[in-house]
């Protein structure tokens, strides 16, 4: 149930950002999806599978996450398509954009939201303040990096499902890019820096 509300959050943020003209506040307003996601410690798979490495969970919870988070993600997406049919054409532009990028071009700006949704969510686990999302997420979206969850809900919004091989290398891309950049937090920084 957590990760389905999760992949809800960030399904609502999605058709904010698909619809509003001005991107530079709705990549600020999306960020209400990871606020929401740790003030209520939901379970998202891009803010959790970072720290697949400290070996507390299965691995297969990481893939129950990703799947309840699709199917949250599509749920409201599809409540979003019920109450406006317009958007549809807006996201599936979306995800023809997508897939005019080549795969592994998809994968590194994968990685690259990876690391700035690690970085957001160590900095709200560490601090208590939402200033890490508020900042993180904006920029991830703005350098047009690529979130499989938010990804999730343009797919089905635009009710593209010939996106779905493109999202699963975003997927990896993001679990890449969070895991290196814990490894290298706590690999390469003295215990006192942590």
């Amino acid at each position: 149930m957590m990760s389905i509300l999760a992949g809800g959050a960030v399904a609502l943020a999605g058709r904010l950002y698909a619809g509003m003209d001005n991107k530079l506040a709705a990549a600020i307003l999306f960020s209400f999806a990871l606020y929401m996601v740790c003030l209520f410690g939901l379970d998202l798979f891009t803010g959790k599978i970072g720290f697949l490495t400290d070996r507390t969970r299965p691995v297969l919870w990481y893939g129950q996450i990703f799947l309840g988070n699709f199917i949250g993600a599509a749920g409201v997406s599809l409540l979003c398509l019920a109450a406006d049919p317009g958007i549809q054409e807006i996201a599936s532009g979306m995800i023809d954009a997508k897939l005019d990028i080549p795969l592994w071009s998809l994968f590194a700006r994968g990685m690259l939201c990876g690391f700035l949704m690690y970085i957001a969510v160590v900095s709200w686990k560490k601090t208590g303040s939402p200033l890490g999302i508020f900042l993180c997420i904006p920029m991830f979206i703005l350098s047009g990096f690529e979130h499989s969850i938010a990804d999730m809900s343009y797919m089905v919004m635009g009710l593209r499902f010939d996106f779905l091989g493109a999202l699963l290398v975003i997927a990896l891309g993001n679990a890449a890019g969070s895991i290196l950049l814990h490894f290298l937090k706590n690999g390469i920084m003295k215990p006192t820096d942590r």
